[in-house]
């Protein structure tokens, strides 16, 4: 699995992937939905999985002695690792935003707090299972399939929009200090769980329909 990663970050990442890590920044913006910046670590994938489409990486990696569910795996946990590194990436301009910056509430969204956080967890996770699901089933097919996540990611990021000016819950998703501290930790470990498990049946029912898959 080691040597299949080190090939998805020497062969089949895209450049995008790095270049979105720097829309991290965009958690300063005045009155904006954040949960957008996830959005391009998303298309970034996208275009990794075309790219790889393009170049044929799927038959050259079907050439090598190793599993299809390894292939699967190692596409996944690169992409896990990507969206990891996007949550890292932002959490300076969060912090940033939350002190220094805070003369005022987003009024596009959740503020990037902890609650916020488990927020991206699930969309991350909403995500994979939609998008990579579909993708070893038909990777001819990615940009139909990328366009069907991509909504239900803009789902989420309308849920958010909503929770942030829902009356019982608003102050759980504006608020950056120490208040409804236990509410914001449930839904970050809640995000935290349901997104890496979406993430992991992604990882099954992709590798079920592209061992059933034949080029």
């Amino acid at each position: 699995m080691k040597n299949l990663v080190y090939k998805e970050f020497r062969l089949a990442a895209h450049p995008t992937n790095y270049i979105f890590l720097s829309f991290a920044f965009m958690l300063l913006i005045p009155n904006y939905p954040y949960l957008v910046s996830f959005f391009y670590t998303t298309l970034g994938i996208f275009f990794m999985c075309l790219s790889s489409h393009e170049n044929h990486d799927l038959e050259y990696s079907l050439n090598l002695p190793v599993r299809k569910r390894d292939l699967v795996g190692a596409r996944i946990l690169t992409v896990c690792i990507f969206e990891l590194l996007t949550i890292v990436a932002t959490i300076p301009f969060a912090v940033l935003r939350c002190t220094v910056l805070n003369t005022s509430l987003n009024q596009a969204g959740s503020m990037p707090s902890l609650a916020f956080y488990g927020i991206a967890f699930l969309y991350f996770g909403i995500f994979n299972l939609s998008f990579f699901t579909a993708y070893y089933k038909s990777p001819e097919k990615i940009g139909r399939h990328f366009a069907l996540s991509s909504a239900l990611g803009f789902l989420i990021v309308a849920i958010d929009v909503v929770l942030a000016h829902a009356p019982v819950v608003k102050d759980v998703f504006l608020t950056t200090d120490g208040t409804h501290l236990a509410a914001k930790l449930v839904i970050l470990f809640a995000g935290i769980i349901f997104g890496a498990g979406l993430t992991a049946l992604s990882y099954k029912k992709g590798a079920k329909s592209f061992e059933k898959y034949d080029l």
